[in-house]
């Protein structure tokens, strides 16, 4: 605007007869000069504060309420995968943790602070701590990982401390919607909606036929337009193949892909389309060798575990009667039917059915004429609701430390498993000739899982999982060390001591390696831990509706606390306007 008034319009010149009434021109001849010293000038100063005033509400500005500052504050911090997103640079988790901090600086130094971080599994980091000082340390450690955030498990740790303390201010740091509607919660939304993909399944089965491996891979769009997306497929770290697909906003396109040689240890997936969030735009899988594990089966004869046995793939069964019981070794795995030895096996995994007395583990009774049913076990995931069974008698037992349920009745545990030392083992406190159990559709299925979960090869079902899940890892009984070397390079000893719990630090994507040092010989495995973002973006969206369906609103844009100025602002800005209409209308301007 100073330049506009220093740079003036140069006029025409025109001959007249007499100057004697153009005196007062004199002065409007020297502006025909480019530069000139500025005059003071009404319409200039009134232009120039409406133009300041307008730059003022664009930043939206606002008092901040002062009626925290010597209160307490809850700040939750969102560290899930989605924060990672460069929609706001340089993400969207340094601009909420950049936020959090300027809120900290600016209250008063009397205020309590406690601090969450929202992720796979939330947790307390601080809890009433008035020392700024610390809080902003805990917040500068914090870094977002890999895994989905577990928004549930948030509201109810967020909602456990606020019935502790009724007074307390919730500031919420994240990129969705305000799970927790009302004045008690400030939420800091972090989120412009910018593009993102995702390969959300790798999955492969190999073709007896062709001797070939079939891959299945299934693309989402997770943003609000069609997306014309470049994939590519890679196979032991080569280029394998590429396509081009088409997903509308909010679908996904599964793809198939053929004719990998089945010699092939890796195989990856990319979508080579930019986007904002790069982790999710990457999948792999690992293929173990088929290998051959050796299976004893113990028994006078059992047609049902016979029959399952012989029809599984890899696994060589042997057969031996009760009587030769004690002292066997060298197998992968020992089946114990109505009978058991003194001395457990050390060098194999162990299933007991109908075991007699012994020294491992207690009965507290029998129960007969009883149903059955399955407890809440991985083994009996995706299978029918109903898998319960009749049984004309069955053992109770009183569950080891070490154990964890599998089968129940009314009166308690029939059916457990778990580690004794570097042994895994399950117990079923029944015979199957005296139950139903053989004649159910799902009997293959379970009996299927669970020979493949005790066999040393059943690594090959953790060749791929999602960042956040807990893994069981499939450790070789003779094994005397064990360790897990991280995608950053770092190692950590898991084991001893032994039995080896479930192993649930996968908080980074990409290659994870299963180090087992046994007396004479170390035996790597390999896993990848891929992006969850089906599971992150499913989360988000349930959220979402709850929230609408509740009369909630969604905040796109990040929420301030006080009073904004916005209205007065405005009201001034038009105020200014009709005073420099009504100057320059009345050319009452200096």
């Amino acid at each position: 605007i100073i330049l506009l008034y220093l740079l003036k319009q140069k006029r025409e010149e025109y001959k007249i007869s007499s100057l004697y009434l153009w005196q007062n021109a004199l002065q409007d001849i020297e502006a025909n000069a480019p530069w000139q010293k500025l005059r003071k000038n009404l319409l200039m100063f009134l232009q120039i504060f409406a133009v300041i005033l307008l730059a003022l509400l664009l930043s939206e500005p606002f008092i901040r309420s002062n009626k925290n500052d010597s209160g307490e504050i809850m700040l939750v911090m969102d560290c899930s995968l989605s924060m990672q997103s460069t929609d706001i640079k340089p993400s969207r988790f340094e601009a909420a943790k950049k936020a959090a901090l300027e809120l900290i600086e600016s209250c008063h130094p009397d205020t309590k602070f406690s601090l969450i971080a929202s992720g796979n599994t939330p947790y307390i980091v601080l809890h009433n701590v008035n020392d700024k000082r610390r809080v902003i340390q805990e917040i500068n450690a914090l870094k977002p990982s890999d895994t989905a955030e577990d928004l549930e498990g948030t509201v109810e740790l967020v909602n456990s401390l606020i019935r502790e303390n009724s007074g307390i201010q919730v500031k919420w740091f994240s990129d969705g919607v305000n799970p927790i509607p009302g004045e008690r919660t400030e939420y800091y939304s972090y989120n412009r909606n910018g593009n993102n993909y995702a390969v959300t399944l790798l999955s492969q089965r190999k073709l007896q036929t062709s001797k070939e491996i079939a891959v299945l891979s299934r693309i989402a769009n997770f943003s609000q337009q069609t997306a014309e997306l470049d994939v590519s497929l890679y196979a032991d770290g080569n280029f394998f193949d590429a396509r081009r697909v088409t997903t509308g906003a909010g679908e996904s396109e599964s793809l198939y892909w053929t004719g990998i040689p089945e010699t092939v240890s890796k195989i990856e997936c990319r979508i080579d389309t930019k986007d904002i969030l790069e982790k999710d735009n990457y999948a792999a899988i690992i293929l173990s060798p088929d290998k051959v594990s050796k299976v004893l089966l113990v028994t006078e004869k059992n047609i049902f575990l016979e029959k399952i046995l012989s029809l599984m793939p890899n696994v060589e069964l042997f057969r031996t009667g009760t009587e030769d019981k004690e002292n066997l070794k060298g197998y992968d795995l020992y089946i114990y039917d109505n009978s058991m030895p003194e001395e457990l096996p050390e060098d194999g995994h162990i299933i007991l059915f109908n075991p007699p007395d012994n020294k491992y583990f207690s009965s507290t009774g029998e129960s007969e004429y009883t149903r059955i049913q399955s407890s809440k076990h991985s083994l009996f995931n995706n299978l029918d609701s109903d898998t319960s069974f009749s049984a004309l008698k069955a053992d109770l037992y009183l569950l080891p430390d070490w154990a964890n349920p599998l089968m129940e009745n009314d009166l308690g545990v029939t059916a457990f498993e778990g580690y004794l030392d570097k042994n895994r083992i399950m117990v079923f406190g029944f015979d199957l000739h005296e139950t139903n159990l053989p004649v159910k559709p799902y009997f293959p299925v379970i009996m299927s899982r669970i020979v493949q979960e005790l066999l040393p090869e059943s690594s090959k079902g953790i060749s791929a999982v999602n960042a956040g899940d807990q893994i069981e890892l499939p450790i070789d009984p003779e094994a005397e060390e064990v360790y897990i070397v991280f995608p950053d390079g770092n190692k950590k000893l898991v084991a001893p001591p032994f039995p080896v719990t479930a192993f649930s630090e996968t908080t980074q994507t990409g290659l994870y390696t299963l180090e087992q040092k046994l007396e004479n010989d170390t035996i790597k495995q390999q896993f990848f831990v891929n992006a969850p973002s089906e599971k992150e973006n499913a989360t988000a969206k349930s959220i979402r509706n709850d929230v609408e369906q509740n009369g909630g609103k969604e905040q796109n844009l990040r929420s301030v606390g006080g009073w904004s100025l916005k209205t007065i602002l405005l009201w001034l800005l038009l105020l200014i306007l009709l005073i420099e209409w009504w100057v320059y209308a009345n050319g009452t301007a200096i």
